[in-house]
């Protein structure tokens, strides 16, 4: 990854942040600061990008164009893929994480309409690539490597 997130708090020094920016730009990454907050920053983008791409597809949006248009708009894997290549399961695990998190701080979890769609996957066991299924079936090329979007 080419992106170094460098998170600040409430105690961080401005020399201090100079000092990891600096180091960033030596071993030739990318820094990018970010507040202290509930998961980094790429987290949440890529969280919102599978997860949109997923209520898409719960919209009726046909699958093929959801994974069309996220690479068209420049991402360098269409979100229904990248969410197989995670598994659904560590989704699944994320949002109960959240919802913990949230009513422990006494608030309650929004719940994006697609994380109905990654539990209905999770219970027929559809999880992803590692299961060698998930919104693609996994394997199905003649050298046993290929994918075949099926959702």
């Amino acid at each position: 990854m080419p992106l170094v997130e460098i998170i600040v708090g409430k105690e961080t020094s401005d020399d201090t942040l100079a000092k990891g920016f600096d180091y960033v730009l030596q071993i030739g990454k990318t820094p990018i600061v970010v507040n202290d907050s509930r998961g980094f920053y790429t987290s949440r983008v890529f969280g919102t990008y599978v997860t949109e791409g997923i209520a898409m597809l719960k919209e009726g949006v046909y699958p093929r164009s959801i994974e069309v248009a996220g690479l068209q708009a420049g991402m360098p894997m269409p979100p229904l893929a990248l969410q197989d290549e995670v598994s659904l399961s560590l989704s699944l695990h994320v949002q109960e994480q959240t919802r913990k998190d949230l009513a422990a701080e006494g608030k309650t979890y929004p719940e994006h309409p697609g994380a109905s769609v990654i539990r209905q996957m999770y219970e027929i066991g559809r999880i992803g690539k590692k299961a060698g299924k998930g919104f693609y079936d996994w394997g199905q090329g003649a050298d046993g490597k290929g994918k075949r979007l099926v959702a």
